[in-house]
């Protein structure tokens, strides 16, 4: 219970002192550091657990321009596509989906990628 606590606060000081589109920029402006997308993606997090959705798709939309593969690329399109059916941007999830699905045949995730994607179809 101390350490969630702990990381509790740690996070809740984080997301109300640091200005995170500054670290976008930066790892942005960065592209060959090795924890820029790792930046990108928690960035994308914060703001999506913030309900700052155009922001949170703004994050991962630059994560997966700036790093169209790596580890960070499944979960970044899964967290796109979320984050652009929250902004009621049905094109830009279904692309989401539908790349995710292609691109990761066997992640855990397929299936219910492909349950959002028959919701979201036609609106």
């Amino acid at each position: 219970m101390v350490v969630f606590a702990i990381l509790y606060g740690t996070y809740w000081y984080a997301s109300s002192r640091f200005n995170f589109a500054d670290t976008l920029v930066y790892a942005h402006k960065n592209p060959q550091a090795k924890w820029a997308p790792a930046a990108d993606y928690y960035v994308g997090l914060v703001y999506y657990q913030r309900a700052e959705y155009p922001k949170a798709q703004e994050a991962f939309t630059q994560l997966l321009t700036d790093y169209s593969t790596g580890p960070y690329t499944g979960p970044g399109l899964r967290r796109l596509a979320s984050a652009a059916e929250e902004n009621r941007d049905w094109e830009t999830a279904r692309q989401s989906l539908t790349r995710f699905i292609e691109e990761f045949p066997d992640d855990k995730e397929r299936r219910a990628a492909e349950q959002k994607l028959e919701y979201i179809k036609f609106k």
